[in-house]
């Protein structure tokens, strides 16, 4: 018997638009851009890959006739995007047709057969810890930003460290991420324990995987079911399943960057108006590097911001700095990046050489460092400072 049912439009839209990032990768296997539409019971399974990430998504549906068939992801969701109808019906024809009806329009899907659709990962249910969405979503909002891009030549440091650790009875999930010119950390408690957890020092989730689980914590409350074996990372809730391939090598010992910052030099500042200050000089930056000059003395913070082509940007701003006077060159973007993810109303500003890496920390944010590094200036930017 083939594939015959009906499915509410709004569930299955959503259920699609989750796919969408991992079917959408060109391959070398065509049938990797089509989802996998399985029967079960009073449901319906999607299942989407890119070899790289998986994911299975339960929907309620109406089965008529129980089976399953491949059809082109973006073409389907593209369908029951404009679809202005409650319920969406698919039966599937001879040849891998599917026709495809609501209250009015008919639609003719060329699909392939399921058989050809790659074998999903097996993974070790008692492997798995249960982890707040919130708590999840927050470790990953807080260094997802600072993953290397595609363009970075180090390969692991386009993904997300994951390490446990316990302390004083407590557990904790930290994160770590890095493109080799920044640093993010972010730790939570976790009232779960941990044992089961299997990460070590070179449990490293890619960026694009931490990707969607973040959209899903976004739209999920309560719990998700997260474990890691020798290859692979899996995250579950009641109607999701990601297995995600971990990236395999070594991610840079960043412990030590951490431990040398002189925490007796630094200033602080209004987190807010940091943030808009430097926003206002990134208009006056150019090339990659977005490069902002930060003059500190005793009493002032002095910013400025250069194009060639544009004209300039400076900016006062009244500290109290316990340090020596510093000219240091920086990339814009990254405080901004940092500044928006944080929280609180006063940020302290650490740095003490010309050299030596910048960490950024506040009390309302006690569990998120930002360590950034500073960049080389020309020597005219002193005297446009000035």
């Amino acid at each position: 018997m083939s594939l015959v049912l009906n499915i509410a439009r709004d569930d299955f839209l959503k259920g699609l638009a989750s796919v969408q990032n991992i079917t959408s990768k060109k391959g070398t296997m065509a049938i990797l851009s089509n989802v996998l539409i399985q029967s079960e019971n009073d449901a319906v399974i999607l299942t989407a890959t890119d070899l790289e990430i998986g994911i299975k998504k339960k929907l309620p549906a109406e089965i008529l006739s129980s089976g399953s068939i491949t059809l082109p992801a973006r073409k389907l969701f593209e369908i029951v995007r404009e679809s202005n109808s409650d319920q969406i019906h698919i039966e599937i024809l001879e040849n891998c047709w599917a026709k495809i009806t609501d209250d009015s329009s008919n639609y003719r899907l060329a699909g392939m057969e399921s058989e050809e659709f790659p074998s999903f990962p097996e993974y070790q249910e008692d492997t798995l810890v249960s982890v707040p969405c919130e708590i999840l979503q927050d470790l990953i909002s807080k260094t997802i930003f600072s993953v290397a891009q595609d363009s970075e030549s180090q390969f692991t440091l386009m993904a997300i460290l994951v390490e446990k650790q316990k302390k004083d009875d407590k557990n904790f999930l930290n994160f770590v991420s890095s493109d080799g010119h920044r640093l993010s950390l972010m730790s939570r408690e976790v009232e779960t324990d941990l044992e089961k957890l299997q990460v070590d020092k070179t449990t490293l989730i890619p960026r694009k995987g931490m990707a969607e689980i973040k959209k899903l914590c976004e739209e999920k409350e309560g719990d998700i079911f997260f474990g890691v074996e020798e290859k692979q990372a899996v995250f579950k809730t009641d109607d999701t399943l990601y297995i995600i391939s971990l990236m395999q090598g070594d991610f840079p010992e960043f412990k030590d960057i951490i431990r040398i910052i002189d925490r007796e030099k630094y200033f602080t500042i209004n987190r807010i108006n940091l943030l808009n200050s430097v926003k206002r000089m990134n208009l006056f930056t150019e090339d990659k590097y977005n490069i902002i000059t930060f003059q500190i003395e005793k009493n002032n913070f002095t910013l400025f911001s250069q194009s060639m082509d544009l004209g300039d940007a400076k900016e006062d701003i009244e500290i109290e700095f316990s340090g020596d006077s510093l000219l240091l060159g920086f990339n814009g973007k990254f405080f901004v990046d940092t500044l928006q993810i944080m929280k609180s109303d006063q940020v302290k500003i650490f740095i003490s050489s010309q050299d030596s890496p910048c960490l950024i920390e506040s009390e309302e944010d006690p569990d998120f460092i930002s360590i950034i590094m500073p960049m080389h200036i020309k020597n005219q930017n002193k005297t446009e400072a000035e």
